[in-house]
Formats: C-alpha cells, structure tokens, sequence
C-alpha cells in the first residue's frame, strides 16, 4: 500500500543516496525494517528511533504526524465511519497523551461550555493518568477526526465518596487517588467514577452514541470475564444527554455538584453494582447480569451524600 510515510522515507532515502541496507546500519535497524516502511506496511515506533530518522531524513514533526495520521485513515479504511480506538490510536497518528488531552478537552467544551480549567483540569494533569490507565479511555473516530470518547476511573474509597458527595473536582484527581484492578485477588470489588460518556453535537444523531456506549458495556463485560467485578458506579451529569445515560444505566440522582451555579446542571448519579445489572444497560446482557447477580445477591440502596 503506497502512503505518504512510504514514498516520503523512500524518496528521502534516495535523496542522501543510501541504500536500503545503508539505511538500516544508520538507524539501527534491520534492512526488511526499511523495505516494510517503504512497502507501507508498517512505521517507525519508538522515540529515539523517530528523533533519529528525523535528523537522519531531515523530517520535521508536523510532516511526521500527517504521514501517520495518513497512514492509520488508509489502513483503516477511515472512509467517514465510526470506529473505537484505544491507546494504539496514539502512535498511528504520531501524538502523544497531552495533545489528544488537548483534543478531548475540545469535545468536552463543545458539550459543556461552561467548564472551566479549574472544573476538568489540564492536559498536563491527566496526560500521566491516562497513560497509567490505557484501559480506562476509549476514541470514538470518524475518519481522522476524534469526535467522542468515554473515560472512567477506578477511585480508592474516600476519592469516590468525594464524588458522590459533590466536593470533588476533575482537577483534583491524581495518580495517587486510584485504584487498579488486580486479575490475581478477585475477591476485590471496585468503584467505578464514569467521568465522561460523550459525542461532538454534530455527530449526536448517527448512531454513534449507541456505538460508544455498547464499547464501554464491552469493557465491564471483559472485566466480568476476569472476575473483575464494580460494586458501586457513580457520574455527574452536566447535559441532558447526561442525565438520559445516567437513567438509561439505572443510576439514581442523589444530589449536585457544589460547584454548580444556579439553573446549571451537575446531577450526581450513583448506583451499585446490582442495580445496574438489574435495571441498567447491563440487564440487556443475560451473561452479564448473571455474573454480577451472583457477585451481589443482594441490592444494596444508594447512600445519600
């Protein structure tokens, strides 16, 4: 498959007049490493690998992440359609967790106006956090556009308790306040803070929110498979669409937000694990409500904050 990165490396190559296995011994590689990139099938990976190929090929970053961005819509065929992505997302198009941060704080000012840095916090905050947790985000794409996303967190119990009680900011969470599941003691339960389950207005009425929450029903499946098992879910919700999620996943409003000012909404959601399996999304998955009827027999009733 001809990309921009392949015939870019190869004219670049030829350009210094090095052969294929000259080029290998330039930068450490195999000379089949070369032919792949230059065939289209595959790219180069790895930091030092890259700084070197740009000093070596005269390649500025900006050129690299078109040739990437490029690469990733061919291999995909990305031709208009929705599909999720997760963490390989970063290096096929050659960016790192700070500027897709940057993208997604755009989808959520999209949906929320109002937020503000100190409500959801910044890139350089939650860039270590997502790259602790890869399996806690997932893209939803159209073509080489982001235009929706969900993100969650496992809480450590007093984090989760400030959420529900609506004293806790975005801005706030730190690595140090998280929890990660352990698939060698499943006797361990976990609560699950849904931080965002959105998608850009325009693209609202495609199927693609349907698309984005069946991945995220996918995700707690995948953990139920591992005896991994949510006790308690709890969300705020700043939308309508917000608040139609929160109920369609059987939560209940306990409460607002207290950074919420008059006539805004900053409805806090909360269920347990059995709620949610009996009359959530979950319900809708026989498989997975079992599993979780049989990790909490019994219903729990939500606490007020």
């Amino acid at each position: 498959m001809v990309t921009l990165l392949s015939t870019h490396l190869k004219s670049r190559r030829e350009a210094r007049g090095l052969s294929q296995e000259q080029a290998a011994d330039l930068l450490s590689v195999d000379k089949d490493t070369i032919s792949r990139w230059e065939r289209g099938k595959n790219r180069p990976t790895g930091r030092s690998l890259i700084e070197t190929l740009k000093l070596e090929y005269s390649i500025s970053q900006n050129e690299l992440n078109d040739w990437f961005a490029e690469m990733a819509i061919q291999n995909l065929n990305l031709d208009k359609q929705y599909f999720i992505r997760g963490y390989e997302y970063l290096s096929a198009v050659g960016i790192d967790e700070e500027e897709l941060l940057n993208r997604l704080i755009e989808i959520d000012v999209s949906l929320v106006p109002r937020l503000t840095l100190l409500d959801e916090g910044s890139p350089e905050q939650w860039a270590p956090i997502f790259h602790s947790s890869p399996f806690t985000w997932r893209l939803l794409t159209w073509g080489d556009q982001i235009v929706g996303y969900w993100h969650y967190l496992f809480l450590k119990d007093e984090h989760f308790e400030r959420v529900k009680k609506g004293n806790l900011r975005d801005s706030e969470i730190t690595l140090s306040m998280l929890e990660y599941p352990s698939l060698v003691n499943t006797d361990n339960n976990y609560k699950l803070y849904m931080i965002m389950i959105g998608v850009h207005g325009a693209h609202q009425h495609q199927g693609s929110g349907s698309k984005l929450v069946r991945s995220f029903v996918n995700e707690i499946d995948r953990f139920a498979a591992n005896n991994v098992f949510i006790s308690d879910f709890v969300a705020v919700a700043y939308t309508p669409q917000g608040l139609t999620l929160c109920n369609d996943f059987g939560m209940e409003c306990i409460g607002r937000h207290t950074s919420a000012r008059a006539g805004e909404l900053a409805e806090i959601f909360y269920a347990t694990g059995h709620q949610v399996a009996k009359q959530g999304h979950l319900s809708k998955h026989p498989k997975i409500a079992r599993a979780y009827f049989r990790r909490f027999p019994s219903p729990a009733v939500a606490d007020t904050p």
